[in-house]
């Protein structure tokens, strides 16, 4: 459990390397590039062995459809139903017309209307009955019709042990042979109205029942046939005879041979006994790359143990993109330009900072780079969007910067891919479909980008887009703050104006600072008048106390600044700053009056904040820009020199305390934030510095 805990950092990694090796394809890696109609870059290839030449997946396409039109579906003829349709008829007609004609609500029927309905129309009727029913009546069917739909389409008609074709158009449906029928006994019927009531109430439709059914199974089988008929390859090469010449522009039919050699390549090659070795080099290479993201992050974080999370988030990116990048590869339903990869170092330099985004990008276009085509086109093209999106990402949480961003992209693509199309064959557009997959990848890189809260969420981010809100000074709580303790949301704007301008100036998150600035007191909200800069009328309640009280109540404003935070939900980010604002330091006021009170006391730990002391470049100019701001109420004289002083003395005990040691200050940005500060706290007083 001690050896889980201590390499706990180290699961995301291995698992998106096992992630990895296990769906990269078993194929060996052809080594040549190639594409129709431009020309052969490399060598003289000759067939190192015997390989058939395999039918392009369109023109396989184009057989399979001919084949599917070329079937004809099977129906089963019942010759019963003719029979028994004929009985129905010549039953139902005579009882028709023995109850018409005692019927009293038509005045009856003539006794020529009689002779003319059993001599002439019943007859007529059986004889147009049979007539259809040789045809035969077809009984709907989707499938069926999905065979018949060609124009010239037959059917094969199964009576017995004899088959016979039949067109589609002399086979009837319901509907027109009920449509046959009333047309051929029409001119039949005479003008009286009993005779049409007559016909009217017989409902020939009723006698027309389909009589050739749909045999599913043996349609089914004879299409089998005709696919399995279907050769997907059309001739062979044999070994030793010349593919592809160097410098030969590649035709259709060279483009034919060398897809069939590149596929029979690697499937040899995977599959031969070569196999382990194939899995194992696959395997290293992948450790490679990732094992160079590993030691990056760990030397940037100058071997302090790494966030599982920032790992799980690095490796959960790399693997989505790779599976995407494979998933489009083996289905082959779009290109991969694409993927988006432009989110990934977008989403990196949101979370974390601009070179961990490149260094993560380019590992990923390595890894994709093992199942993408043309892959070193592919590398050249990813990698300067990957660019083009880290310099852009600054400020991207603006809608205006991200569809900026989103169209730098596009003309990244686009510029990169014209000029290798220049440099390959002298052509200055290059295929035009392919601008049309850069336009939909820079649609999904604005669509993605609302998949950054998402992110926030669950891996307990902080993003630029959030630190914006949570810094508006309306927000509930910094309105709460300025009211229940005005002089310290003033002291609080006044911290976050020297940290956020010093940031910028070295390096940084400005709104991170300035984020954490605002709510770096937000603990004094529990006792406010026991803080000077909040008391009025020279009265201070720490009069009543004993000096080390005191110092508890004021170092307590730590601890209670980190409960309001959590308990309003704001990020784990700012929290941190909460709790290094003053590091490890003395309360000093009440710790000098404690000694004098005491003087053999040796146990000080009350007058000493809990810490910890800033860990980051934005903690540590923090904590410099609260001690100088606050010093700088004491200054009874503004001028440049006693605020000068006042910075460097400031600072100095920060430094003499070792309370920045742990952050990644250099002594040239120290420097370059005391200049800041004494020129804002110049601006500041100005009024007040005597000429």
């Amino acid at each position: 459990m001690e050896f889980l805990k201590k390499y706990r950092h180290l699961i995301p990694f291995l698992a998106a390397v096992l992630c990895i090796v296990t769906l990269l394809p078993r194929e060996g890696k052809f080594q040549y590039e190639f594409q129709q109609g431009k020309m052969w870059a490399h060598k003289t290839l000759y067939a190192p062995f015997d390989f058939p030449i395999y039918k392009a997946e369109q023109e396989l396409a184009n057989e399979k459809r001919q084949a599917l039109s070329s079937v004809t579906p099977y129906y089963d003829r019942d010759s019963s139903v003719y029979y028994v349709q004929r009985s129905d008829l010549v039953a139902t007609f005579r009882a028709s017309l023995r109850t018409t004609y005692t019927s009293p609500d038509h005045g009856g029927l003539s006794q020529y209307s009689q002779h003319n309905l059993t001599t002439r129309i019943l007859p007529a009727m059986q004889a147009h009955l049979k007539f259809i029913y040789r045809k035969g009546i077809r009984e709907p069917n989707s499938v069926a019709e999905g065979y018949l739909s060609a124009p010239g389409a037959t059917l094969t008609v199964l009576s017995g042990h004899l088959a016979t074709d039949c067109p589609r158009e002399e086979c009837f449906t319901p509907q027109s042979a009920y449509l046959y029928l009333s047309s051929r006994l029409q001119p039949m019927w005479s003008e009286n109205p009993a005779e049409q009531t007559f016909f009217r109430k017989l409902d020939v439709q009723s006698f027309l029942k389909p009589n050739l059914r749909f045999n599913e199974r043996i349609t089914a089988q004879a299409l089998e046939q005709r696919m399995a008929a279907i050769s997907p390859t059309q001739g062979m090469v044999t070994a030793g005879q010349q593919i592809v010449a160097q410098g030969e522009v590649i035709s259709t039919n060279t483009f034919s041979m060398l897809s069939s050699f590149r596929r029979e390549y690697e499937q040899r090659v995977g599959y031969a006994g070569s196999k382990w070795l194939l899995m194992t080099g696959q395997l290293l290479l992948t450790l490679f790359f990732v094992a160079a993201l590993y030691l990056y992050i760990f030397l940037l974080a100058e071997k302090k143990p790494i966030s599982f999370k920032k790992n799980a988030f690095l490796m959960l990116m790399v693997t989505a993109f790779f599976l995407l990048t494979l998933w489009i590869s083996r289905t082959d339903i779009a290109s991969v330009y694409i993927i988006p990869f432009a989110v990934l170092p977008i989403f990196i330099c949101t979370f974390f900072d601009a070179k961990l985004a490149l260094v993560t990008h380019f590992v990923t276009t390595m890894l994709a780079a093992f199942i993408v085509p043309n892959s070193f086109e592919f590398c050249l093209i990813t990698g300067f969007v990957g660019f083009g999106a880290t310099y852009s990402s600054k400020d991207i949480y603006r809608r205006s910067k991200l569809y900026r961003t989103a169209a730098l992209i596009f003309a990244i693509y686009g510029l990169v891919y014209i000029t290798l199309t220049l440099i390959k064959d002298g052509s200055l557009v290059g295929e035009w479909r392919i601008y049309l997959w850069f336009a939909i990848n820079a649609a999904l890189v604005i669509a993605m980008q609302q998949l950054v809260y998402v992110f926030e969420k669950l891996f307990g981010f902080t993003s630029d887009s959030t630190l914006m809100e949570i810094s508006d000074t309306n927000n509930t709580l910094l309105r709460t703050l300025a009211e229940v303790a005005p002089a310290t949301f003033q002291h609080s704007l006044q911290v976050a104006n020297l940290a956020e301008s010093a940031v910028r100036q070295i390096g940084g998150n400005p709104l991170l600072v300035r984020a954490g600035a605002l709510y770096h007191d937000i603990g004094k909200m529990n006792n406010p008048t026991y803080f000077i800069e909040n008391q009025v009328a020279a009265f201070s309640p720490h009069k009543r106390l004993d000096p080390e009280e005191s110092a508890r109540i004021i170092v307590r404003h730590v601890a209670d600044g980190v409960a309001i935070a959590r308990k309003n939900r704001l990020p784990e980010a700012i929290v941190r700053f909460i709790r290094t604002h003053h590091g490890t330091s003395p309360v000093g006021y009440f710790y000098r009056l404690y000694k004098e009170k005491y003087p053999d006391a040796t146990d000080f730990s009350a007058f000493h904040y809990p810490g910890p002391n800033p860990t980051s470049k934005e903690q540590g100019i923090l904590m410099m820009a609260d001690a100088v701001e606050a010093a700088s109420r004491t200054l009874t004289k503004f001028t440049p020199e006693t605020i000068s002083g006042l910075v460097e003395s400031v600072i100095a005990s920060k430094m003499d305390g070792k309370m920045l040691e742990n952050t990644d200050l250099t002594f040239n940005d120290i420097s370059t934030a005391k200049a800041i500060f004494k020129k804002k706290l110049q601006n500041i007083y100005h009024d007040r510095i005597a000429e």
